[in-house]
Parts: C-alpha cells; structure tokens; sequence
C-alpha cells in the first residue's frame, strides 16, 4: 500500500519522509484545495527528500477551467520543474466549460513531459466531472504515457463516500498496467481499512487526517501503518 502526504512546506515534507509516507504531494494553500506551491521551495523539498515528490500545478483555485494566460503559466511551471528540480510528477487537471476533462489541455501539458523525467497525477477536477468513472475509463486510454495516476474521491465529498465509484474505477485498471487510481478527501487511520476493503485500491492520499492543529503528527503515522498492516 503506497501512502502519499500531502506537505506545504519543506519542514512538513521532511516530517512526513520521517514519519514513514512513501511520496509527497507538495501544494501551497491548504484551504483552496491546493495550488502550485514557490518554484524555489518546490526545488529545496525534492533536493532534501530521498522519497518522490509530486508538485502541484495550479495557478489559481476559482475553479479547473484555465484561459490563454493560466496555461502560459502552467508551461512555465511545468518546465521549471522539468529543468531545475528532481520532482517525480507533477499534479494537474483541466476541465472544460460543460465539466467534462480538458483532453486538448491535457495533452498539451504530457507534450511538455515526454521528453522530461516529469510524471503527471492528474488531481481531483476529475471529482468535479459529470461523470467521474466515465472520465476515468477515458483516461485509461492514456497508459504508457507521462500520465501515472488519477487523484480522485469518486465524485464525492470523501474517498468513503465515493466507495461504490472508487471500487468500480479500480475495476476498470488493466492486471497488465494502466492509469492508477490515488484515493483521497477526508481519508484517516481510522477509516482506512474500511475503505481499503470496499474499494480495493492500492494508493491513498493523506491531508488533514495526519494533522493535529494543522501539524503532522507521529502518532496518527503509527495508527495509520499499524492498520495497514494487513493490506
């Protein structure tokens, strides 16, 4: 079981190295749902990690849906951290106006990591969708591309409220490898084996559930590895 932590700060990604997560999700602004973190601490935290770290890419939290303008910075981005740091991926996602996946910006943005050591998560605009296991499906089209995994809550508020959608996008990944599914949204120690066993999926992403007054916490790490103990 991969376990990914979502960390603000190069302390906090230290910490979560420490307390045993297998990658990092970097991200600035914790409550707009994550946007792309400083250049330079992105550059700091991949120099100080020895575990991967996925950088966000997001150049403003309105919604998923990008102009002329947002994709001169998204490229920008992307090639700051394909030239000048050691990220593993980046975390991008791009919707259209009748909320369905942005595929000509999506593409656009995978043109840029094809000939970079860059992989590409895409987050959570895919639970903002109409219809998240169809998008899903759809993406699997995208295998053996720069495209690695899909960040997603099944289309609910949490990852335990989207179980039905999680466990039928799990079933739609090839034995033989496909795009990946990271669960995420409102996953704790103490719901994990719950949804572990009704979704069967093998990467969970952690934010808020390892923090205590906004700081990861030891503790909560050992509950959580404790109760994975089985999977």
């Amino acid at each position: 079981m991969l376990v990914e932590v979502i960390a603000t700060n190069l302390e906090e990604a230290l910490l979560a190295e420490k307390f045993g997560a297998h990658r990092v999700e970097l991200i600035h602004a914790f409550t707009d749902g994550g946007l792309s973190p400083c250049l330079e601490l992105s550059r700091e935290v991949c120099e100080a990690l020895t575990i991967p770290v996925n950088v966000m890419v997001r150049p403003h939290g309105k919604n998923f849906i990008y102009d002329q303008n947002d994709m001169y910075t998204i490229n920008s981005e992307v090639d700051y951290l394909a030239s000048k740091t050691k990220a593993s991926a980046i975390v991008f996602g791009a919707l259209n106006l009748a909320n369905s996946i942005d595929y000509r910006q999506l593409e656009s943005v995978l043109g840029l990591l094809d000939s970079s050591h860059l992989g590409l998560t895409f987050h959570r605009a895919i639970d903002v969708a109409n219809d998240v296991v169809s998008e899903f499906m759809e993406l699997q089209n995208y295998a053996g591309t720069s495209l690695q995994r899909v960040l997603s809550s099944g289309g609910a508020d949490t990852a335990l409220n989207g179980v039905s959608n999680l466990a039928a996008m799990q079933r739609l990944i090839k034995p033989s490898g496909g795009v990946k599914l990271l669960a995420g949204s409102g996953v704790k120690p103490i719901n994990v084996v719950e949804l572990l066993l009704k979704t069967q999926v093998e990467e969970i992403h952690l934010g808020t559930g390892l923090r205590v007054n906004n700081q990861l916490n030891d503790e909560l790490f050992q509950q959580l590895f404790k109760n994975l103990e089985t999977f």
